[in-house]
């Protein structure tokens, strides 16, 4: 946990005192997976990427998203993991449409709650590539929130990295992010 992360990214309003700026972390758990399973081919260790935006950031709350499939016990310990991570997670169980198709959608769950938290913020650090987000990211910025969009080229959206402040690519991350698995 006492790793140093250097940071590759800077911005004007950081302050020369060492006073970091307070951001929120909103993680869209379906995207995050996808990206990590379709894209990366890599996991991710979220403690690591806490950490690495914990050097430029004062972190005022995590929260990860994910819509979880009932009596799923690998799913229960990942959230269980999460949680004494100290990671906020907002969780909806999956349901079967009448088509057979399953959704699991909590994309409100995130806009609602980075809307009514975004008294507690100056940055808004949004782990998603959906462009579905697009709406979310203007209004916040009307308020006067900086935006950082936080995924791969290939799983986002072209309207969302248009309408954020800054897009780090997860790629640039993973040698300090990626998760180390045990043999």
């Amino acid at each position: 946990m006492g790793e140093e992360f250097p940071c590759f990214c800077w911005h004007k309003d950081m302050v020369y005192s060492g006073m970091k700026r307070r951001a929120c972390i909103f993680i869209d758990g379906a995207n995050f997976y996808f990206v990590q399973k379709d894209i990366l081919h890599q996991k991710i260790d979220l403690v690591k990427l806490l950490n690495y935006f914990r050097v430029e950031f004062d972190i005022y709350n995590t929260f990860f998203y994910l819509a979880y499939r009932e009596g799923d016990e690998k799913q229960e310990n990942f959230i269980k993991l999460l949680a004494f991570s100290g990671i906020t997670v907002v969780k909806k169980p999956i349901k079967q449409l009448k088509d057979g198709t399953y959704k699991g959608d909590l994309d409100v769950n995130l806009t609602i709650d980075a809307l009514l938290t975004k008294d507690n913020y100056q940055t808004a650090i949004l782990c998603t590539g959906d462009g579905d987000f697009e709406r979310l990211v203007w209004t916040l910025r009307n308020f006067g929130k900086e935006i950082i969009c936080v995924s791969t080229r290939e799983a986002t959206a072209v309207e969302l990295v248009n309408a954020c402040d800054r897009y780090i690519d997860l790629r640039d991350l993973l040698p300090l992010i990626k998760l180390e698995e045990k043999d």
